[in-house]
């Protein structure tokens, strides 16, 4: 039998989960620095009660917002995978899930002073994990590289997650496979020549 307590923490996730899904479309509508908490609560239809009292301010939602994307993405980047390939399918899906929540994270919070600090959180978490993933399948990068793999990874994790945003706003759901194929064979490119290795292997 479930706990009364457990159907309650229950009821609050799914229902935190639901305001910030709504709060991150009146976001993007608004933008980050223009919205208020009063057009938010009108957009989901409940008092703004609510979400103060589940987040305090429209600073600590907004918080809450971006660190919900960002805790998103990073969790399916090390969702354990026999190729880094068949993450994309899962991030993808992510991407169209949280999409209002991902244009505001890459749209409007890159020129805030303190919203800006979850992107560079992203960034920073998914190059470190995709250097060593290079590290591992090519060893280190030779001195004819244009500069060092920190540099490489930043430039792949912004690809990546503008091309998320970019397909599932404007591309064709019926070419996703062939989107997805694009995606693998383009951060391929740009990795083995970087590293100088054979653009031919896998």
């Amino acid at each position: 039998m479930i706990a009364y307590a457990d159907l309650l923490e229950e009821h609050r996730t799914e229902r935190r989960a639901l305001l910030l899904a709504t709060a991150a479309e009146a976001i993007d509508t608004h933008g980050l620095r223009s919205v208020t908490i009063n057009a938010i609560a009108d957009h989901a239809g409940i008092s703004k009660v609510v979400f103060y009292r589940y987040f305090g301010s429209k600073a600590g939602l907004i918080d809450a917002v971006l660190a919900d994307v960002v805790e998103a993405l990073l969790g399916l980047d090390e969702m354990p995978v026999e190729w880094w390939t068949d993450r994309l399918p899962h991030t993808l899906a992510l991407a169209r899930e949280k999409r209002h929540a991902l244009r505001v994270l890459l749209r409007q919070a890159p020129n805030d002073p303190h919203f800006g600090r979850h992107l560079d959180h992203l960034h920073a978490v998914m190059a470190t994990r995709t250097a060593q993933r290079i590290e591992q399948a090519l060893g280190a990068p030779t001195g004819s590289a244009p500069s060092d793999t920190a540099m490489l990874t930043r430039l792949i994790s912004s690809f990546l997650l503008d091309a998320y945003l970019r397909w599932v706003d404007e591309g064709d759901p019926e070419r996703e496979q062939a989107f997805l194929a694009w995606i693998i064979d383009t951060v391929r490119f740009m990795t083995r020549r970087w590293c100088n290795a054979p653009i031919e292997a896998a």
